[in-house]
């Protein structure tokens, strides 16, 4: 688990930066106006981002159907700005964070599996991609990534 310290710029980062990245750059939007800590912000990239891709048409239905909004995402890149400006980056699978420690090895202490603050389950795990999968591997998705960005949220509340 990351250090306990604060965290004002907390970045996603997924593969194309069409599902799970932005799902829980939503989630994590919604729920810090929900606990009036819009001080902090969310934002999420992508390894292998295609610059101006939306959000999946699923990832989009989910999140909408859970009152978030991804209708104007575009997915976007890594890049040394993007780790520079970030004080937390939370990824869904251990290749992401390895990937980027090899890239950005200053930011090595800010890199975590986005599930390190799992309120519930198995916390040191990967969070499934869904892309190009079903309805329900979506929605599962979205679960999952709900109860990771709650226990940050939990987090952020205690510190």
């Amino acid at each position: 688990m990351p250090v306990s310290r604060k965290y004002t710029n907390i970045l996603f980062v997924c593969t194309g930066n069409i599902c799970r990245s932005p799902m829980a750059e939503g989630i994590l939007k919604k729920l810090l106006y929900d606990a009036r800590l819009e001080q902090i912000s969310a934002a999420s990239a992508g390894v292998c981002a295609l610059p101006g891709n939306p959000a999946s048409s699923l990832a989009r239905r989910v999140a909408a159907e859970n009152g978030v909004d991804l209708s104007k995402h575009r997915a976007r890149p890594v890049s040394s700005d993007i780790i520079d400006q970030s004080d937390l980056v939370l990824v869904m699978e251990p290749s992401h964070r390895h990937d980027l420690i090899a890239d950005y090895p200053g930011a090595k202490s800010r890199i975590f599996l986005a599930r390190c603050f799992a309120d519930a389950g198995s916390s040191p795990r990967l969070v499934a991609d869904p892309y190009g999968l079903r309805y329900e591997s979506y929605r599962f998705c979205y679960l999952d990534l709900e109860d990771a960005v709650r226990g940050l949220v939990h987090h952020l509340k205690r510190t």
